[in-house]
Parts: C-alpha cells; sequence; structure tokens
C-alpha cells in the first residue's frame, strides 16, 4: 500500500527492519535481530523500565561497527560477495589455468560478480539457471554470426589474395557480425525490460554478445572462431560455476531461513503494531476537540472571558496535540513498515516453496502460514487508518466551529450556549473513548501473548518458560514430547502451553461481550437505540443561516456524534477480526506442534504445479488483464455464470471478435506489430541505438583497431547495464555511475602501488575493497547498477594487469589490444566506462525523451482507471454476499471466485503502481525541467488520496465477509434482510463513483480537459444511507450479531472514502482543466 515512513521511537526497531536488498538475507538478519526481543514494541518505555545497574560505554571499534550498522549477517554477506571474485582472481595465477583461460581470465572476475552469491538460495538458483541457459544461447548464437561472416568473407575474397587482405578487415564479415549483434542487443534487451527476472542474466549475455561479435570480424578461419569462442565460454561458465560454489557452500542462506526470518519478523511487528495502536487509542480522547473557539469570544459562566483560562489551559492543550501527534506517526510509520515487510513475505513465499530443502514445513505449510499472516494484514493495518479517520473528523469539527463561530458573533450573548455545546461533546466523546481503552489495554496484552505464542511453538524465538527452569519433560497429552499443557486453566497458561488458543478463545468471547454489554448501557442511560443518527446530512455542509441556534449546532453535532459512534464500531470489529486471525493463526501453530511436524526432517521437494506455474511464469509473464478468465474450467459444467465486462477478454474497438479459422489466424498476427509497438520493444531499441553508435567503430575500416586496442567494448558494456528508460532516473544514473566510477579508478591505483605491486599484497587488498563494494551493496540496494559499474572497472584495471603478468605481453596483446601500465590503463578504462555512460545519457533524452512527469501521469490515469475497476468489483462483492449469490466458493468458475480474484489482481497492480509513481516522484527533482515547474504537490496529494481510497475499499471489501456467516444463521436477522433489500444492484448511484474516475483517468491520462458540472457522489454507494423507518432495526440490541458492527465499519469508511475522492476532483480538475466557455467581464477599478 503505502511505502514505509521514517523510524518509529528509538525502541520501535522490530517493526521497521532494515531490508537492505530486495528479499535478501539482510532481510533475514533484521528479522531476527527483532525474533529475540519479544517485549520491543514502538511505544516509548515507561519510567520504571530503567537499567540499574549503568552499562559500561562500548569500545571504538564496537561503535564504528554499531553506526555502520554491521553485524554478523552483514559481515558474512560482505565476505561471501568478495570470496568468489577473490578465488577467481587467485585461480589465474596458475599457469595451467591461464592456459586455458589466455586473453579472458579477468572475466571469470567479472562473471564471479555477477553471479550475485550473496542472493539467497532460491533466488540465486534461478539467476543462476537463466544464466547459464542465456550463457549457451550467446555462445550458439556468437558461433552461428561468426560462422556467417567467416563465410561471407570467403565469399568477397578473390582466390589468391594476399594474406593481408585474405586475413585482414573484410566489409561483409563487419557488416554480418554487426547485424548479429543488433538483433541480439534488441532481443535481449526487450527481454529484460519485459521480465524483471531476466535482469541480472541479461547483463552477462549483453557481455558475450559485445565481445563475440565486435571481435568477429577478425575471425579469418573456424579454426580461430572457435577458438576465441571456446576462451569465452569457459570463462563465463568457470565464473558462473565460483559463483555457485561460494553460495551454496559458504554460509549458505536458503529462501526458506529468510521467509521464516521474515515472518518471525511479521509477527514482532505486529506486536509492536498492537501496542502502538492501543497507545493512540488513548491519544484520541484529545483528537475531537483540539478546535474550541477563539479565546476573545468566549464567556465563562457569570460574563467572565474565557481569555484568563486560555493561557491556563494552552500548556495542556498543546502537550495533549503534541501526545496525539506523536502516536499518530508513530502508528502511521509501524504501519508502513508493517507493509513493506509483508510485501517482502509475498515476493519471498513464492522462492521458499520452490525450494529444494531439508526441513521441517512442506510446501503447502509455508503457503498456508503466509495465507494465514495476509489474512491478519488486513484489519490490522485497516485498524491503522484510525489517524486519517480521526483528523478527518477533527477536521469537520473544526470547520463547524469555525462556521458557529462566524455566525455567533453576530449575537455575542449566546456564545455563552455555544461554548458549553462545545463542552459537552467533549464530555459525551471521552465517555466512549476511555472505556474503549480501558477495556483494549488488557486485550491488546493477551494478543501480544499470543503472537509470542505463535513464535514460540514454531520454533522463532526460544520458550522463556523453559530457559528459566528445567523441569520434567513434559506432554501433550498424545505422548509426544516438546509440547507443554498446563491443565490449570485457573492459574492461566502461558506463551508456549499446548491450549493457550483456548484460552484466547474465551478471552475473545469475555472482550466481545463486555464492550457490548457496555455500548448497550451507555446507549440506555442516554435513551438511544438507532446507531445511525441523521445520516443524510452531511457533517462538513454550513449549518442553514435561516435555522434557529438549536438548529444550527444540532444537525452537524447528530453526524459527528453518529460519525463518532461508528468510529467506535470501526475500531472494535477490526480489532476483534485481528483476534480470530491471531486464533486461527494460533491454532495452525497449535496443530503444527501436536502432529509431530516440527519434531521430523525430511527432505522437501516442491510440486509439480510449482514448477509449471514457474516455467510458465518465465515464459509468458504476469497476466496483464486483471481478473480474465476463461471460460471453461472445473465447474464450468455445473453453474453457467453471465459475465460482466471486466471480467471477459478486453474488447477491441477497431476489430469485432474473430468469426472463423481465418480471422483467429490474423488476430494472432497483429501479436507482432503489438510487440514491436509495446515499451519493452522501445527500450531495447533505444539501448540497440545508443550501442550501435559506438559500436559501428568496430565495424569501420578506419576505426575497428582502434576500437579493439583502447577496449571500447567496455563502455558499451555500461551501456547496457545501466540505461535507463526516462530522463530523472538517467541523471541520477549519471551522476552516480560517473561517480563511483572515478572512485573505483583511484582505488585501483591505491589497490596497485600500496603494497608495491606485490601480486599478492594486490590480490588481498583486491579482496578488502571488493568487500567495501558489496557493503554499499548489501546497505544501499539503490545504488546497485552505480557500484556494479564501480566494481567491474576496478577488476577490469587490476585483473588484467595480473593477468598480463602471468601470460606475458605477447599473449595479451595476441587479440589485438594494446598493452598498457596500469597508470596509462585505468585512466583509458575510465573514459572508456565514462563514455558509455555519457552516451546512455544522451540515448535517453534523445530523440524524444521520456520524462518522470510523462510517465507519472500516465501511471496516474492508469491507477485511477483500475481504482474505477476496483471499487466497482468491491461493489458487486458487497452486493454478491448481501443477497448471497456468491455461489460456491470452491468452483473456480463461481462469480464470489471471479470477483475474489479480479480484486487480488488489481490490487497488485495498484500496489505496483503506487510503487512506481512514488519512485518517479522521487527521481522528479533529478531530471531537467524546462519551462513552469512541475505540480509534484497535486501529483502527491492525488497519489495519497488514491492509496486512501484503496485502504477504504479493502476494510469494505473485508468488513462484507461476516455478512456470508450472517446469511447461513437460522434464521437469517431480520436487519440484514432489511438491509439487503434496501440496496438495489442496478441502481445508477452506486456506479457514479466508478463514471467520475474513469472520467478522472481519461482526463488525466490523454491531458484533456473535465466535462463541465461533474457530479461528485456525497457517497460512494457501497452501503446505502439508513433513514427513516428502515432506522428503527439498527439498534444497540443487535450489537452481538455478526456482522452487525462491520455495517457501521463500511458505512465509516464509505463516508472516508467518498471525502477523499472529493479530494481528488479539484487537483484534477485544476491540471487539465474543464470544459467552460462562459466569461466575465471584470472592471479594473473595482
Amino acid at each position: 500500500m503505502a511505502s514505509p515512513t521514517p523510524e518509529l521511537h528509538n525502541n520501535g526497531r522490530n517493526n521497521n527492519p532494515r531490508i537492505n536488498l530486495e528479499s535478501s538475507p539482510g532481510s533475514l538478519r533484521a528479522n531476527n535481530n527483532a525474533c529475540l526481543d519479544s517485549r520491543n514494541s514502538p511505544t516509548p518505555l515507561v519510567n520504571n523500565e530503567t537499567n540499574s545497574h549503568p552499562t559500561p560505554a562500548p569500545s571504538i571499534f564496537k561503535r564504528a561497527w554499531s553506526k555502520l550498522g554491521i553485524d554478523r549477517t552483514v559481515a558474512a554477506l560482505v565476505f561471501k560477495g568478495a570470496l568468489a571474485p577473490l578465488i577467481a582472481t587467485a585461480i589465474y595465477q596458475s599457469k595451467s589455468v591461464a592456459e586455458i583461460y589466455v586473453n579472458f581470465g579477468y572475466l571469470i572476475i567479472v562473471v564471479s560478480i555477477l553471479a550475485v552469491p550473496i542472493l539467497p538460495r532460491g533466488k540465486f538458483m534461478m539467476n543462476m539457471s537463466i544464466s547459464v541457459l542465456l550463457t549457451c544461447l550467446a555462445m550458439a548464437m556468437v558461433l552461428l554470426g561468426q560462422y556467417a561472416g567467416i563465410k561471407a568473407r570467403q565469399n568477397t575474397t578473390p582466390a589468391g589474395a594476399l594474406p593481408d587482405i585474405a586475413l585482414g578487415y573484410n566489409s561483409s564479415a563487419a557488416a554480418v557480425n554487426a547485424i548479429f549483434l543488433m538483433f541480439n542487443l534488441f532481443g535481449i534487451n526487450t527481454l529484460r525490460a519485459a521480465r524483471p527476472a531476466f535482469s541480472i542474466p541479461a547483463v552477462g549475455y549483453n557481455i558475450f554478445v559485445l565481445l563475440g561479435f565486435t571481435y568477429g570480424p577478425q575471425m579469418a578461419t573456424i579454426t580461430s572462431s572457435l577458438r576465441f569462442s571456446k576462451e569465452l565460454f569457459y570463462s563465463f561458465l568457470t565464473g558462473q560455476a565460483i559463483g555457485s560454489g561460494v553460495s551454496l557452500l559458504i554460509f549458505p542462506i536458503s529462501s526458506r531461513k529468510v521467509f521464516f526470518g521474515e515472518a518471525a519478523g511479521f509477527l514482532q511487528s505486529c506486536r509492536g503494531l498492537l501496542k502502538s495502536q492501543v497507545a493512540f487509542v488513548e491519544a484520541l480522547e484529545y483528537s475531537q476537540m483540539e478546535c474550541a473557539p477563539h479565546p476573545n469570544t468566549r464567556l465563562a459562566s457569570g460574563g467572565v472571558s474565557e481569555t484568563d483560562h486560555a493561557d491556563d489551559n494552552q500548556t495542556e492543550e498543546s502537550e495533549n496535540t503534541r501526545l496525539y501527534n506523536q502516536r499518530a506517526s508513530s502508528l502511521k510509520a509501524s504501519s508502513a513498515a508493517l507493509l513493506a515487510l509483508a510485501g517482502k513475505l509475498r515476493d519471498d513465499v513464492v522462492f521458499a516453496k520452490r525450494e529444494i530443502a531439508f526441513g521441517h514445513f512442506q510446501s503447502n505449510h509455508i503457503h498456508e502460514m503466509h495465507r494465514l499472516f495476509m489474512d491478519i494484514l488486513i484489519p490490522i493495518v485497516g485498524f491503522s487508518t484510525i489517524t486519517d479517520i480521526s483528523e478527518r473528523l477533527n477536521y469537520r469539527f473544526c470547520t463547524d466551529t469555525e462556521w458557529t463561530e462566524e455566525l455567533d458573533s453576530a449575537a455575542p450573548t449566546q456564545t455563552q450556549g455555544s461554548w458549553r455545546r462545545g463542552e459537552s461533546e467533549s464530555v459525551e466523546w471521552r465517555e466512549l473513548i476511555r472505556p474503549l481503552h480501558a477495556s483494549l489495554k488488557p486485550f491488546v496484552q493477551v494478543l501480544d501473548d499470543s503472537i509470542l505464542h505463535i513464535l514460540i511453538l514454531l520454533k522463532f524465538v526460544p520458550n522463556p518458560n523453559k530457559t528459566k527452569s528445567k523441569p520434567k519433560k513434559p506432554t501433550d497429552g498424545a505422548g509426544r514430547e516438546g509440547a507443554s499443557f498446563n491443565q490449570d486453566i485457573e492459574k492461566g497458561l502461558n506463551p508456549g502451553d499446548i491450549g493457550f488458543g483456548d484460552y484466547l478463545d474465551k478471552t475473545i468471547d469475555s472482550y466481545r461481550a463486555e464492550r457490548t454489554e457496555n455500548l448497550k448501557t451507555w446507549a440506555a442511560d442516554r435513551g438511544l437505540s438507532c446507531i445511525f443518527r441523521d445520516s443524510q446530512e452531511r457533517a462538513h455542509l454550513p449549518p442553514n443561516p435561516d435555522q434557529g441556534m438549536d438548529g444550527r449546532h444540532g444537525g452537524s453535532r447528530d453526524s459527528r456524534f453518529s460519525e463518532r459512534i461508528h468510529l467506535i464500531f470501526y475500531m472494535e470489529y477490526l480489532m476483534y477480526s485481528i483476534s480470530k486471525r491471531i486464533l486461527a493463526v494460533v491454532r495452525c501453530a497449535e496443530s503444527r506442534a501436536t502432529d509431530g511436524t516440527l519434531e521430523r526432517r525430511q527432505f522437501i521437494f516442491p510440486s509439480l504445479k510449482t514448477v509449471t506455474k514457474l516455467v510458465k511464469g518465465l515464459i509468458d509473464g504476469e497476466d496483464s488483464n486483471p481478473g480474465i478468465y476463461k471460460t471453461g474450467g472445473v465447474g464450468a459444467d455445473v453453474q453457467t455464470v453471465s459475465l460482466g465486462h471486466s471480467l471477459q477478454t478486453p474488447k477491441d474497438p477497431e476489430h469485432l471478435p474473430p468469426k472463423g479459422s481465418w480471422q483467429a489466424f490474423g488476430d494472432r498476427l497483429r501479436v507482432i506489430p503489438k510487440f514491436f509497438g509495446s515499451d519493452p520493444s522501445k527500450f531495447g531499441a533505444r539501448v540497440t541505438i545508443a550501442s550501435m553508435s559506438i559500436a559501428i567503430m568496430a565495424y569501420l575500416h578506419q576505426t575497428h583497431m582502434f576500437f579493439i586496442e583502447q577496449r571500447v567494448v567496455w563502455g558499451i558494456v555500461i551501456i547496457c547495464l545501466g540505461m535507463n528508460p526516462t530522463t530523472g532516473s538517467a541523471v541520477f544514473a549519471l551522476i552516480t555511475n560517473l561517480g563511483t566510477t572515478v572512485l573505483a579508478t583511484v582505488a585501483a591505483f591505491i589497490n596497485w602501488y600500496i603494497v608495491g605491486q606485490k601480486t599478492a599484497g594486490i590480490i588481498v587488498f583486491l579482496f578488502l575493497f571488493l568487500m567495501v563494494y558489496f557493503y554499499f551493496l548489501v546497505k544501499y540496494p539503490r545504488f546497485l547498477v552505480a557500484i556494479a559499474s564501480g566494481a567491474i572497472t576496478h577488476v577490469l584495471i587490476v585483473g588484467y594487469e595480473l593477468q598480463v603478468r602471468v601470460e606475458g605481453i605477447k599473449a595479451a596483446t595476441s587479440t589485438g589490444q594494446a598493452f598498457y601500465e596500469i597508470y596509462l590503463l585505468a585512466p583509458y578504462r575510465l573514459l572508456a566506462v565514462g563514455g558509455g555512460v555519457i552516451v546512455a545519457y544522451i540515448f535517453t533524452i534523445f530523440p524524444v525523451p521520456i520524462t518522470e512527469a510523462s510517465v507519472l501521469r500516465r501511471d496516474l490515469g492508469t491507477s485511477l482507471f483500475l481504482l474505477a475497476n476496483y471499487v466497482n468489483s468491491t461493489t458487486s462483492t458487497v452486493d454478491n454476499r448481501l443477497q448471497d449469490k456468491e455461489g460456491d466458493m470452491s468452483l473456480p468458475s463461481s462469480p464470489g471466485r471471479r470477483l475474489e480474484k479480479s480484486r487480488q489482481d488489481l490490487l497488485q497492480k495498484q500496489f505496483a503502481l503506487q510503487n512506481s509513481m512514488r519512485r518517479n516522484l522521487s527521481f522528479m527533482d533529478w531530471g531537467p525541467n524546462f519551462g513552469g515547474e512541475f505540480p509534484k504537490e497535486m501529483y502527491t496529494l492525488i497519489i495519497d488520496e488514491v492509496q486512501n481510497i484503496i485502504n477504504y475499499l479493502a476494510v469494505i471489501s473485508f468488513a462484507s465477509e461476516t455478512f456470508i456467516a450472517a446469511r447461513r444463521e437460522s434464521p437469517s436477522p431480520v436487519w440484514l434482510s432489511e438491509f439487503a433489500k434496501s440496496r438495489p444492484e442496478t441502481s445508477a448511484e452506486a456506479h457514479k463513483t466508478t463514471s467520475l474516475l474513469i472520467l478522472l483517468s481519461a482526463s488525466i491520462k490523454n491531458g484533456r480537459p473535465l466535462p463541465p458540472y461533474l457530479d461528485v457522489p456525497s457517497d460512494s454507494h457501497l452501503s446505502q444511507q439508513i433513514h427513516g423507518d428502515k432506522a428503527d432495526i439498527m439498534t444497540f440490541n443487535n450489537l452481538n450479531e455478526p456482522g452487525f458492527r462491520a455495517l457501521a465499519a463500511i458505512k465509516l469508511a464509505q463516508s472516508c472514502m467518498a471525502d477523499s475522492l472529493s479530494r481528488i476532483v479539484d487537483p484534477v480538475r485544476e491540471l487539465v482543466g474543464e470544459v467552460n466557455f462562459s466569461y466575465q467581464i471584470v472592471d479594473s477599478n473595482e
């Protein structure tokens, strides 16, 4: 949903784990650290939580390591990453090894770096498998291209030609090799843009074909071509083999271990987030009443001015505000960190299920564990939206207060009553929120113990009860050791004891019954019955000036009262849902502890379905059309479902559906122009053109020797490695790549001369410098390309000089490269790499620059369109659940399953677009800006409100699940039946939001003005307003029935969603304008 915000309080590190590489072992380090301290939370320590004995100051060494963020895991990753190129460098110092690889020994070092041995095993094996396959493909393409070039040379060389002519430059051979190079560069870079899994392997493929086809014109015989290709091929395979050995044998880290570490961190983050939520609920007492009338307009009883009291209360109010803001920021940061960690879990669970391992959990166990964790995510993050809801309600209160002041200023004698009404609202709100906090605090402590119970049973943390004492090994009643069961329920169960789930279940029921009884008593004392009060009037609308004073205040106050009641129900429903989801995880963990799963290890292999999905995903990529299903499949013959347009194949406005086999064949042919017009193809063409602008030197008679002698090919490698699709990221890459290349050149000089040019010392210092590169790679993965450019530059300089020492100058120059001492070679390497970086930037902005602004505008339009689809699918979901029309959810063809899949796909695409848009926003300051400033604030506001709508829609969809259980009760609740009847599925009002979002999307995406007189829905109509006689059935007596609190949660969520929608319309209108030909004549004298 949202990207992580700054870190929390100083002891909240569990909720914001540093994930240094995407789904890398670095995340495991942070999460394992989180698991070791079960009491960490994002709330400040209370006064009595102080150490009784002062701790000694750490040494300078420890302080430095702490400042650099180096721990055991980081040190192991840095060592592991630098070890592979160290081994490659060391083995080449042997003459027997050098004779095999000849002039490409330094490539072994480069390829061992590109293998990225620090990746978890699952990701590494997938990456290495693709790399080896692409290396074999590149070998085949180079052999084919060089063979074609040799044949072209033979066919264009006259018989009996002199050796200088027969073996020298040949334009036909050069042209053939150039064509093969262009074809391969375009293909691999298009594939790299279309399939992210090929990003790293594509770099090796680019290097292979660049070297093969730029040296290709020199190959005059088949024998020389085979010898050259074999040396190149062996160098790549050796580098990959060294990287594989280091990855699998040195500090091996499995993807399953990473997943379990992140799972432990996820649970620990949930513990901290729950504590942050309780702390914020306590601060909510002051969130609704901070906008009191101005002191000079307030009168106390007896006519005494309130100005004197204002000074006394100012300090207390500012302290309350500071506390509220501090806890709100902590809660938002905790929620964002949990979402970021959930994203990592979602990515890594795929690799954990694919991995071959020897352990406890089968892949289906991991899948179930992940599903249960994601079930917790929606309600626990949804609960965190209370920060946004409270700010909206506070804004409405402040707005109403300002209107009250304006109206009351004409009648000062009535301000006393206005002030008393404000005080009455404050007391009313505190009577609601204080008992809720008092009940939540012990209840959340039980939930915290329950999560600790899960961590202990799954062996993510040690059992503190067992470490204190070592009694006789208990059993679980079935004769199995390792699980304890405390039969004395009166004394209570400790986390880690089997049966804790029953205790949690009883606690949940007791909490719900207690809160229901408290609310019923509170409502009865005030003569209240219906949970909806003046529901048709919007709280933020100004009161009617024609009404009396009581009428003016009564309408807005009633609406605020209703919204606050709904906020209480909202929090209670989501906390109850959180507890039920945690209970489900507890049950799962206890079943794993008692069925012997955790007592035995076994070899685990991925299922055939998992492997099939892996291969299919690499070939086809992800489905670009969310929610599209074939009409066949399991259960298709059981029920017939009429699909809406969004669940069918997308329509083509230029073509009707094909009739007959010939038209179907023509439909398939149209895939070809569609492919060449796609964004990945355009990017591949840009990379190819940029590369050939330099590579053309290798195929011209006047420059081909210069190209070989000066090693210009490495400039092209940097183009392929670091070219970016947009101008802002290109400027960022230009600066960082040039900077790291210069630093790497300086480091190469230091590496060579600091040890007096001794080979052994050079290799040792090369290892140390590589550790520095990998340290920055682990800590700052954002600079991956820049760090890789620097490391490759360093290796090319030092590795080549060491290679010449082993094989001699004569062998080193046999391929046409000139030999230079390091003080000349390093600047030449720097110029080649720097030239490649600059050319990559030039062809990013030439001939037509693709700016972040244009990409951001397009993505925002797409996001609004997807949001319209998500709103519509959620509306249909609520309708189906109210009418009990979801069908058999076990059948993939049922309407409920289709809608569920559609919502999930839409949500995943929204997550990707949100991340992309925020990344482009961060690069906006880097790109060149000509003309007026980019309206960054407006785009940020729209993106944030889109994110808010997504959050509320997720809550609405989640809350509507309770209608299914309520429907299946016998008899079905009367309030639910009446509510369902009052909600027509085909109502045009229900789709106003969807229509508006599609209009906004089209205007933003195409840069066209909005139509005039846009009707912004006052409510998103995801649950119909309750009014009139129907309100009589919505009473406090129904509080304990399934789904009743969910109804109020949906009502509040849809109200906030409507507010967010209204906040989107004005910025969009400001950006694109509105069709309006009216005019006004303004007198300049006025």
